[in-house]
Order: structure tokens, then sequence, then C-alpha cells
């Protein structure tokens, strides 16, 4: 009985009842996989479990939390993708785990990074499992990868799950940076659009309009139109410069809020260019995941939970809740998906197919690929077609601008003359 009082710890949980409620508590516990089937007994979906702080020391623990979270912002996903590939490795030749995680300490040249290692070194060494050391670090390693290491620990398949994680993770990687780079133009042209008017119009307007005024120039009404914006913006800045910060903050603040967060998620999935794109990329991040973990022969429940960590948008929340109920009542998951708006038709009937044929992980990594292709044919569209549309827009702002300064200039004969 003294074993087993030492071995029970604290852990702190967040979950999520059938209504969408958001429930913490803390549930004392020998391990993570204790709280998960208390909580799920009470109808439950967990969201997070993570072991609390020891009651002493709070202050200094607060403290070196700060920091540790700090440190892990800068960890890269790059260093857990080498990080894998590399214990895959060692593992696979016959190396130890702790000699595997030892040498890795040596040989990590990221400092964070290294201490993250160093401390799971340790606590493997202390007789701990190296998925509970990997899932008190949720901020460096994503839960799938402490699922397929905990599905590894119980089949002895380690090396091939790190192996399959890895490739997961690169395959991930690749589609987040397709995506940022179809972004990224557009935010760069827009920025540089808005950053060139502001210049005119603060900067090179008040000269023309000094020289118009010398010559009791009658200007053509667009020209008029241009001044009067900029003698507005120039008078006026020390109230509409304090109501856009005020604006932008607050926009800020609603966006992390629950009601911006699904405005925002609801855009997202709803604008005509980019809607398309983020539909195919949840749907090519999720397709993935189960076939993945799947695979591995992780639970289908657990499978259906870090999907919806990995789609990280509320409008596919329901889509998850509703493949959840399904699988409880005995149902099929595809049902779920043939009533989303945003997954294609046929996705669900591949899905379905592989339900009826037992071979759902299989299927589900072709239908991982055949998305993924599709994907990046999207991505290029979606380029090809902001790309021109931008620099359309640049170029109006900044023509209209450029045209309306010149007018005058074109009627010089009236401007000298005051006519």
């Amino acid at each position: 009985i003294m074993a087993l009082a030492i071995v029970r710890q604290a852990f702190a949980w967040k979950a999520k009842d059938h209504h969408g409620t958001e429930h913490v508590g803390t549930q004392a516990a020998s391990c993570e996989e204790e709280v998960a089937n208390i909580l799920r007994a009470q109808g439950l979906l967990i969201t997070h479990i993570s072991q609390e702080p020891l009651l002493q020391g709070d202050f200094d623990f607060n403290h070196q939390e700060i920091l540790t979270s700090i440190a892990h912002r800068k960890i890269k996903s790059n260093d857990v993708i080498a990080f894998c590939q590399q214990l895959a490795i060692m593992l696979d030749t016959g190396v130890p785990l702790a000699e595997a995680l030892e040498a890795l300490v040596i040989q990590t040249k990221q400092k964070e990074f290294r201490l993250v290692i160093e401390k799971i070194y340790i606590e493997v060494c202390s007789g701990d499992a190296l998925s509970r050391a990997l899932a008190r670090r949720p901020k460096v390693f994503p839960r799938i990868l402490v699922s397929l290491v905990r599905a590894s620990e119980l089949s002895g398949t380690m090396p091939l799950m790190l192996d399959r994680v890895s490739k997961y993770l690169s395959s991930e990687q690749r589609t987040i940076r397709e995506i940022k780079g179809a972004m990224t133009y557009p935010l760069i042209m827009g920025l540089t659009a808005v950053v060139v008017t502001i210049l005119i119009v603060t900067l090179v307007l008040p000269r023309f309009a000094a020289i118009y005024a010398s010559k009791a120039a009658i200007l053509p009404w667009p020209t008029k139109l241009l001044l009067l914006i900029s003698d507005g913006v120039m008078t006026t800045w020390v109230y509409w410069l304090p109501c856009v910060l005020v604006l932008l903050i607050a926009g800020a603040i609603y966006r992390c809020t629950t009601n911006g967060r699904f405005v925002l998620d609801w855009l997202k999935l709803r604008l005509p260019i980019i809607g398309p794109m983020f539909s195919q990329l949840y749907t090519t991040r999720a397709s993935r995941t189960l076939s993945t973990l799947l695979t591995a022969g992780v639970g289908v429940l657990d499978a259906i939970g870090i999907c919806r960590d990995v789609t990280h948008n509320v409008q596919f929340d329901k889509l998850w809740s509703d493949m959840e109920e399904n699988v409880r009542n005995g149902r099929s998951m595809s049902d779920a998906v043939f009533n989303s708006p945003y997954v294609p038709s046929y996705v669900a009937s591949m899905m379905s197919s592989g339900e009826r044929s037992g071979r759902l992980p299989q299927v589900m990594d072709k239908v991982a690929s055949f998305t993924d292709a599709e994907l990046e044919s999207r991505v290029k569209k979606v380029s090809s077609l902001i790309e021109p549309l931008m620099i359309l827009v640049m170029g109006s702002i900044v023509g209209v601008v450029a045209i309306a300064m010149l007018l005058p200039i074109f009627s010089m004969s009236k401007v000298i003359s005051g006519v």
C-alpha cells in the first residue's frame, strides 16, 4: 500500500462534455492512462492531461516553468524530427534507449533542446517510460508522437514508430511551408501597398499642395479629394492613430475569445480563394494522422482526439464530436464525414469503403497521399491567383494617386494663369 501511495500523483486535466462546455480539475492517479479512463467513464472528451507540480517550492517551480516555456519556443520542429530519426536509427541497431538518449545529449548543438533531452534521459534512467517523459513536454513534442511512442512501448516496435513519426512530422512541415509560402507573398504586397500609400499621402502630397496653393490653382476634383485626405490625415493623426491602435488591440483580444475564434475559423473555410485551400489542408492533416495512428494500433477514440488537435479549427470540432459519438454508439465513422460541409464527398466514400473492408488504415493512407497532391496543386493555384490580384490592387492604388497628382500638370497653362 505504501508503494502504491508513493507512485500516485496529482494530474491536472481539461475536458469537454457533449455540449462542448469545458471542464477543468485535478485527479489523483498512478498514470495519465488512469486519469483518461476515469474521465471517459464520466462521458468527458479529454483535451489535456499534465502532471501537476509538487506543493512545496511552488514559487521556484513556477519560475522555472516560465523559463522552460520561453526556452521551448526556441525549439523548432526540425530539431524534433532529427531527434526521432537519430533515436530510431540507434535503437534499430541495438543501442539501449538510455545510451541512445545519452548520445543525443552529447551531439545535440541546440542548447535548449539539449537541456530537454538531458531531462528526458534522467527520467528514463530513473525508470520512467519514454512516452511519459515526452508527454510532460507538450510544447516540444506533439501529441501524436507521444501516442505512437506509447503504442510502440506496448508492441516493442519503437524504432519503426519513431521512423514513422519522423516521416509524418516531415510531411506536416512541408505542408505548413507550402501554406505559409502561398500566404507570405500577398501579405508582403499588401503591406508594401499600405506603406507606399502612407508615404505618398504624408510626404509627397503636402509638397504638391504647397506648389498648387502658391499658384492659386483651380484643381481637378480627384486632386482636391486626394489633398483633402492628405490634409485630414496630417492634421488629425492625434485622433485617428490611437483609434487604429485601440481597434487593433481589440481585434487581437477578440480573436482569442470563443466567438472571435469561431468567426476567424469560419472565414478561413468560407473565403472564396483561401477557403478551399484551408479545407484541403485540414482534410490532408486529418487523413495523414488517422492513417499513422490506426496503423500503429492506437485506439480509435484517441486517434480522433489527436485529429482534433491537428486541425486547429472550431468548425471542424463538430465533425470530430459527431465521429466520436458514432464510434461510442457503434456506428460508422464515415457517417459523420458524409455530413460535414468541409470534407470532400470522395473522402467519405473511401473511408466508408475502408471501414467495410477492414482496411481503414491503408485506405486513409491512400486518401492522405491523394489529398496531399491535391493540396499542393491548390496551393499553386491560389498563389497564381493571388499574385496578379495583389499586383493589380497595388498598381491601382499607386496609379490613382499618381494620376490625381499629375492631372494639374497636364493642364499647366490653366494652373499658371489661374483660369
